[in-house]
């Protein structure tokens, strides 16, 4: 699998994926992390609607430098919203709380990182439909 050409499908199934399983268990996470549900649920909301326009850019054929950069940037806005969720509740969170906050911060980062990395690529299509 060539990742810079998926980058998108796996920024788009990554978001999606974490944003079902967040809602669907918004309850059970809530009392697992020791955070309020409403945080949770912002967590897994937000999550899919990065998932929606995540994947909208992957079906298309072209894509302008401005599309890719709004993308970079809301990445890069999550990384230090998940920053602050650590700082804001880190007294009170479980150690699986921190580590999924966390993780979610490193992972949206390196896709922020890569996608300016390869945003002159991106913009051109990469869907499977097309190779």
């Amino acid at each position: 699998m060539n990742i810079q050409k998926n980058i998108l499908w796996v920024d788009c199934t990554a978001a999606a994926f974490a944003g079902l399983i967040v809602l669907l268990t918004a309850q059970w996470l809530s009392q697992l992390y020791h955070l309020p549900k409403g945080i949770i649920v912002f967590v897994g909301c937000v999550n899919l609607l990065y998932a929606i326009y995540s994947f909208t850019l992957a079906n298309y054929k072209k894509r302008s430098m401005f599309l890719i950069n709004i993308l970079v940037v809301a990445n890069s806005i999550w990384v230090l919203v998940c920053l602050i969720m650590l700082w804001r509740f880190g007294q009170e969170m479980t150690i699986f709380a921190v580590i999924h906050i966390a993780g979610e911060a490193v992972f949206v980062g390196a896709l922020a990182r890569l996608e300016y990395q390869w945003r002159h690529q991106l913009a051109f299509s990469y869907h499977p439909r097309n190779n």
